[in-house]
């Protein structure tokens, strides 16, 4: 380090942090993208490190930079307080866009409790969601594309965090007039063709491994990416589909269909909550995480 640091300084490097890229910091403190590359490249010379690199269109932090951000913005946060005369940490009065992880059942699931209550409560915090695939889970975490992400329990490294949300149990959908119905066991439920949804490169098939188990296998005619449109197939053909049981309900009302238990022992899926370890201090995102955990209580998930 060389001297003393101008401490505005850091709140240009909590701006590109936070912004993902240096043209996004640049309008978000009303200054030009010149002097946000200059205030960069002076706080490169103080602290001896890159800080950012660059990662297609944005810039991802350096491991220099994950270290220190938490103190920087608790800093920069303390500064800003003091000066708005606010002596804490006030959620309702928090401007921040939340980017999450989830796939439309989880969407469906969360967002009818959530969103009406964020809408009274927190006014001026948005929620942008969308799928994200297992592969992708670490990689948007650490480039900060998302906040948190919501999904089964997957293996990953340690800079990512999790904490067990909710569980997940299956059930068959059909619609009425399926033989399937006839016996509902293991032998028909095989011999049936069925809808998958999937999302792009995952992998985990955890009613495959159960009919293995008895030496059988699905016969799968339709594969996509959505439940709504899978029970929609389903209650118009001969499919089965396989789905999350409280989610299945609330399609009950909508499609000719019926619902009954799987002829299978599954295990139900645990699904936990990801966020990156550069987000512990992170208060919106604590916050965010634990009002997650809340919803899904209150839902008895």
């Amino acid at each position: 380090m060389h001297g003393k640091i101008d401490l505005n300084l850091f709140t240009v490097l909590l701006a590109i942090y936070n912004q993902g890229s240096i043209t996004a910091a640049a309008k978000s403190l009303h200054l030009s993208q010149p002097a946000i590359s200059h205030a960069l490249g002076r706080l490169r010379e103080s602290l001896n490190d890159e800080l950012f690199v660059r990662h297609g269109r944005s810039v991802v932090p350096t491991p220099y930079c994950q270290k220190i951000i938490a103190s920087v913005e608790g800093a920069v946060n303390t500064l800003e307080h003091a000066a708005s005369g606010e002596v804490s940490f006030d959620i309702a009065h928090t401007k921040r866009q939340l980017n999450l992880g989830l796939r439309d059942i989880l969407e469906s699931i969360f967002f009818p409790t959530l969103i009406p209550e964020l809408l009274i409560t927190t006014p001026n915090l948005t929620v942008a969601s969308r799928q994200v695939t297992w592969p992708e889970l670490a990689p948007s975490l650490t480039s900060k594309e998302v906040d948190i992400v919501v999904d089964v329990l997957v293996p990953t490294s340690n800079d990512i965090r999790s904490q067990l949300l909710c569980h997940e149990s299956f059930c068959v959908v059909c619609a009425p007039d399926n033989i399937y119905l006839k016996t509902k066991d293991v032998q028909a439920y095989a011999k049936a063709k069925h809808a998958l949804v999937t999302l792009k490169d995952s992998k985990l098939d955890t009613v495959d491994l159960a009919l293995a188990q008895h030496n059988l296998h699905r016969d799968i005619a339709l594969q996509c990416e959505h439940y709504f449109a899978a029970v929609n197939v389903v209650s118009n053909s001969n499919l089965l589909l396989t789905m999350p049981s409280r989610y299945a309900q609330q399609f009950v009302d909508k499609f000719d269909i019926e619902v009954s238990p799987i002829p299978l022992t599954i295990t139900p899926l645990a699904v936990h909550m990801y966020w990156h370890k550069q987000s512990d201090n992170d208060l919106v995102n604590s916050w965010m995480r634990d009002k997650l955990m809340d919803v899904a209580n209150g839902l008895g998930l």
